[in-house]
């Protein structure tokens, strides 16, 4: 997908309501074009070749990612402080919760206090700045940390990611056939343990990221993350279910916010799948339909690669090229 086209889909997807969700699933699917393959560009070592070897791609979050800016995001403050003025003891709640993330990070209980003290003696608006302040630096990390996905490049030929993923051409790159149900290589939902992961029962949709000059606006999905992230400091019992009931319905805001990245990576070409839930530890089991030596891998890490390719069960095995026309390409090995 171009774009033009991405943009078609970004469209789409910030105009969905989230009342009907099979309607808003239908309608964003028929703006998307997938690629045959997906690719994962990858550097050699003991992790990446036993991802490889294991079949499992592993979730992160974004704060991991080497873009400081991914979740390309605006977040009003201003607003949120209209909404909480509302209400008339909205200092005493923010206090409240100021002092219980403090616990939490394990700050000294009498600087707290001292702070606490001068923030209740405050103006609204400079109580309102101060606190502000504090959130920002909890806040806008935590979306970060909460945000996991598994990345994809659209192309296995795009020279900028074998330089910049690929340890310059020394790795390689790995690719797979999409993740629906008839690719017999996508092993998630096909297995008996498969029954007990919420991650399988969920889904795992595959998203095309967009690129814009325009940050999206997270204010909603930013206080409606703060209030959970509260709820769950304050009152670490509370069932999930009682928490969704306090907050604000956010459907497709986890989507926008994962799925937007600054126009100057479009050459990423990137696709993403998004984690439907939190978890610190989990992966989809998938087979590469095949794998793709860098131009610049020595003859002994393609052994090492090769073999972990069969372990793996990879059936095809590329070798990268510069053509006649100094265009870099891949041609299948006999092996």
């Amino acid at each position: 997908m171009n774009n033009q086209e991405r943009q078609i889909f970004w469209d789409k997807l910030t105009s969905l309501k989230g009342k009907d969700i099979d309607s808003d699933i239908h309608e964003l699917l028929s703006t998307i074009k997938f690629p045959q393959f997906l690719y994962r560009y990858r550097p050699i070592n003991v992790n990446t070749l036993d991802s490889l070897q294991t079949n499992k791609l592993y979730f992160s979050s974004a704060a991991y990612y080497d873009d400081p800016f991914d979740t390309y995001l605006k977040i009003d403050y201003k607003k949120i402080y209209e909404d909480l003025k509302q209400s008339e003891n909205w200092k005493n709640l923010a206090i409240e919760k100021f002092v219980e993330i403090c616990k939490y990070k394990g700050e000294d209980e009498k600087k707290v206090n001292l702070i606490t003290e001068q923030i209740q003696d405050m103006p609204v608006q400079k109580a309102f700045d101060t606190l502000t302040s504090f959130f920002k630096s909890e806040i806008q990390p935590l979306i970060r940390k909460t945000s996991s996905s598994i990345c994809f490049a659209e192309s296995g030929l795009n020279e900028t990611m074998w330089l910049k993923y690929a340890d310059q051409y020394r790795g390689f790159c790995m690719m797979y056939g999409l993740p629906t149900a008839d690719n017999e290589n996508f092993l998630c939902g096909k297995q008996d343990k498969c029954k007990q992961c919420n991650i399988a029962n969920l889904g795992t949709p595959l998203y095309p990221i967009y690129y814009s000059d325009c940050r999206y606006d997270a204010t909603k999905y930013t206080y409606n993350l703060a209030h959970e992230f509260f709820l769950r400091r304050i009152y670490p019992g509370l069932p999930y279910e009682d928490i969704i009931k306090q907050l604000d319905p956010c459907v497709w805001e986890r989507e926008r916010v994962t799925l937007i990245k600054s126009k100057c990576h479009e050459y990423d070409q990137e696709w993403r799948i998004i984690l439907p839930i939190t978890s610190n530890s989990a992966c989809l089991n998938w087979i590469p339909y095949g794998v793709i030596l860098g131009l610049k891998t020595s003859n002994r890490d393609q052994e090492i690669i090769v073999r972990s390719a069969k372990i793996a069960g990879v059936k095809h095995i590329y070798k990268s090229y510069i053509d006649n026309n100094g265009l870099l390409d891949a041609r299948e090995l006999n092996i």
